[in-house]
């Protein structure tokens, strides 16, 4: 068997863990647990690979959350599946993705085939803390009573968002943030300038420009009525996460400035002149709700009233 959980960078606890369970035969349920763009995803994928299970294979099955401007579409929720292979190290990201129960559903389907013979299956469910509520109850179901020869590897990055009957079921694998020199690995060019820890998300704002779009909204908050009014407007009809999300680095960097911890970004200016004029208990409250806005968005709030509500708080 060829070990390729080397091909993942940094991560060592979490691979000496899945390593030993390949090593005694005692693979079971997983959960891989941490911050978002450590290498979670890619991590399964090396185990399906070391299992002689590699992507498109007959026994791999990926589930992922869609859009709900797909759902019901089984071709072009297959398609969209896609985004999530190792080849694709950016998935972009989404207002409202969930997994559905159509998708478990038809998982189950395909888990009633046996294996090859003498060969392992390997289910890997990505950011599982998105299932809907159905959906998490069927698959719940699968869970308790497994398929031979089949493990299920879950990942997520709130997994406090998941039900705990599926997280007892699963064996805890915890990611940590990477380090400067295994971002570089990764990344390549550039540096963790946003002190992110976070290969993943390096890579996605290397290709957009979400934060210099919404540098005017930051240097405008607290917004008055008819200011926030207008940006909520314009923002209602595109994908919400692409304001709060930079929105949310941001205020880090803020928060880390007041740590005076330095950052290196063409945005530093703006980071000092916000520090100066917030409080950290302001900046602290402008993190935890940019955060739970961002989770709120799955829910299907008011986006008008969803947007007003946050550009008047932001400090």
């Amino acid at each position: 068997m060829v070990d390729y959980l080397d091909d993942v960078v940094g991560q060592e606890t979490a691979k000496t863990f899945v390593r030993t369970a390949v090593r005694k035969s005692k693979l079971y349920n997983l959960l891989f647990v941490g911050p978002r763009g450590v290498g979670k995803r890619m991590l399964g994928f090396a185990l399906a690979k070391t299992l002689n299970c590699p992507p498109n294979s007959p026994n791999f099955h990926l589930i992922a959350p869609i859009p709900s401007k797909i759902r019901e579409k089984t071709e072009k929720i297959f398609e969209y599946s896609k985004k999530y292979l190792p080849d694709n190290t950016v998935v972009e990201l989404e207002d409202r993705a969930s997994i559905l129960i159509e998708q478990i559903r038809t998982l189950s389907e395909r888990l009633v085939h046996m294996p090859s013979v003498d060969a392992k299956r390997i289910v890997l469910i990505l950011e599982a803390d998105r299932m809907t509520d159905e959906a998490a109850n069927c698959f719940l179901k699968t869970l308790e009573e497994p398929p031979i020869d089949t493990v299920f590897v879950l990942t997520s990055s709130r997994p406090e968002y998941m039900l705990p009957t599926i997280r007892s079921r699963c064996q805890t694998v915890p990611f940590a943030y990477l380090s400067h020199e295994q971002i570089k690995t990764v990344v390549y060019e550039g540096t963790d300038d946003f002190l992110l820890g976070s290969a993943g998300e390096i890579l996605a704002l290397r290709e957009s420009s979400m934060i210099a779009d919404v540098m005017d909204v930051f240097k405008r908050t607290p917004m008055r009525l008819k200011s926030a009014a207008n940006v909520a407007r314009e923002y209602e009809r595109k994908r919400i996460v692409e304001l709060y999300y930079p929105l949310l680095l941001l205020y880090r960097l803020v928060f880390y400035r007041k740590l005076n911890m330095a950052s290196n970004t063409c945005y530093d200016v703006e980071i000092a002149k916000k520090a100066k004029r917030i409080t950290m208990d302001k900046t602290i409250d402008a993190i935890m709700m940019l955060n739970h806005n961002i989770n709120l968005l799955e829910r299907n709030p008011n986006r008008l009233l969803h947007l007003f509500n946050v550009l008047l708080r932001l400090p």
